[in-house]
């Protein structure tokens, strides 16, 4: 029998391969892979018309089997012999979806906000919080609709030491942040705090007196409505802070760059020691004049020297100057916030909810400082009663220029409150 099937191949050499041979052959191998030819020959023929394929087929010519074989097989031994020839692996080719990318940027974006948010909710927490009536602010309404487009805030820089609670201490320094709402410039405007302005009374009575004892009587919202009253204005937010949170704040930072003057450096070294023994730490003297970094005993010193430096006017200059100082370097350093929630926010004390705060957070990026003021510009200075006083000269034409300057309202008309304020210091001091 084997030898009848090697005869039987051998009558075959040399000859050309058909289908009808192909099936006479005994190999069951070759029978089943020529039928499957035929068939997918048949298909190409009815649904693509390859003509190329027709003929070699037709021709029985064993090349162009083979070559019909592959292409009816989908080329795969054609590609199999490729990527042996190279040594290369077939790679599976992928379609760039641009809606699935900006889906995973997007989602991406979400998760890092909402880690960013809860971070801050829970950094954001060991504040002084209180909770106020914004009633109890005193906000005129036509004030309030002409300055929507200015979030006012009061930065108030309590006496109290370090070992003390805020109630019944004094404001030392008195900064309003006044932001602009649609350009992010931020103006700070510093109030002498001496001004001679109306306020309440611890039992609620109105009372002439320094903006100063203003938190001493009622607290933050009293000083606030005080300078809402008088100055026309919307402040309902404030932040109050000591001399030691000061000092916290800067040693977090690293310190500040200032420019000391030779009165400054005079002041400072002189009334170093108590500033240290107030904030509980040690006081390093100032060797020389010009720029140079403060640590935070030394910054708070310059914060609060006035006899040889300016007096209150000069004061409140370099109170902004810190400040803005510590805003500026507090906005480059975000990875700080940790130590600041840890050392500084127990002892600063606001009414500012967690999410207000947040708006500020998310909105830095806008802010920009522009130019600061002072108030008053005209004022006179002396002795009420043996009280030294800031007395605004006058009151009517200081709210006017300030809100020219910081809020640009053109010929501005202060508000019959502010007014019957004027009339009443007037009276009360015969300054005109």
């Amino acid at each position: 029998m084997r030898s009848d099937r090697n005869k039987k191949t051998e009558d075959f050499k040399g000859m050309k391969y058909s289908p009808e041979l192909i099936r006479q052959l005994s190999d069951p191998e070759y029978t089943k892979e020529a039928e499957r030819y035929e068939r997918e020959a048949r298909r190409r023929k009815e649904t693509r018309g390859r003509s190329r394929g027709r003929s070699q087929y037709d021709s029985g010519g064993t090349s162009g089997y083979y070559e019909n074989f592959d292409a009816g097989t989908g080329g795969r031994a054609a590609k199999k012999r490729s990527a042996a020839g190279t040594g290369k692996k077939g790679k599976k080719k992928y379609r760039f979806r641009p809606t699935k990318l900006i889906k995973n940027v997007l989602a991406l974006l979400l998760l890092i906000f909402l880690v960013f948010t809860g971070a801050f909710y829970a950094l954001t927490g060991n504040f002084d919080r209180v909770e106020t009536d914004k009633d109890a602010f005193a906000i005129d309404p036509q004030v309030a609709e002409d300055l929507s487009g200015y979030r006012n805030i009061a930065i108030l820089g309590s006496d109290a030491r370090a070992d003390e609670g805020y109630d019944g201490s004094r404001t030392d320094a008195i900064i309003i942040m006044s932001i602009k709402k649609s350009t992010g410039e931020i103006r700070l405007i510093s109030v002498m705090r001496d001004s001679y302005l109306r306020m309440d009374y611890m039992d609620g009575t109105p009372i002439l007196d320094k903006v100063t004892h203003a938190h001493h009587y009622l607290g933050g919202v009293n000083t606030c409505a005080s300078l809402n009253r008088s100055l026309d204005l919307n402040i309902d937010e404030f932040v109050i802070f000591n001399w030691k949170a000061v000092a916290d704040a800067v040693d977090c930072l690293g310190g500040i760059k200032i420019n000391v003057s030779e009165d400054e450096m005079g002041d400072m070294n002189i009334w170093g020691p108590e500033t240290a023994d107030n904030v509980g730490r040690e006081y390093e003297r100032i060797t020389e004049t010009g720029t140079q970094t403060l640590d935070g005993v030394q910054a708070t010193t310059y914060c609060r020297i006035r006899k040889n430096s300016g007096g209150d006017e000069g004061r409140s200059k370099r109170y902004k100057e810190v400040v803005a100082a510590v805003m500026k370097k507090a906005m480059l350093q975000p990875w700080k916030l940790k130590e600041l929630s840890d050392t500084v926010f127990p002892n600063i004390r606001t009414n500012m909810s967690r999410t207000a705060m947040y708006t500020a957070v998310i909105n830095a990026p806008r802010y920009n400082m522009g130019k600061s003021l002072s108030w008053p510009q005209d004022y006179w200075s002396g002795l009420l009663g043996g009280i030294s006083y800031v007395v605004p000269d006058t009151l009517e034409s200081n709210v006017i220029r300030l809100h020219e300057k910081a809020f640009g309202q053109e010929n501005y008309q202060v508000s019959d409150t502010c007014a019957q304020i004027n009339a009443d210091i007037s009276y009360d001091t015969g300054v005109y």
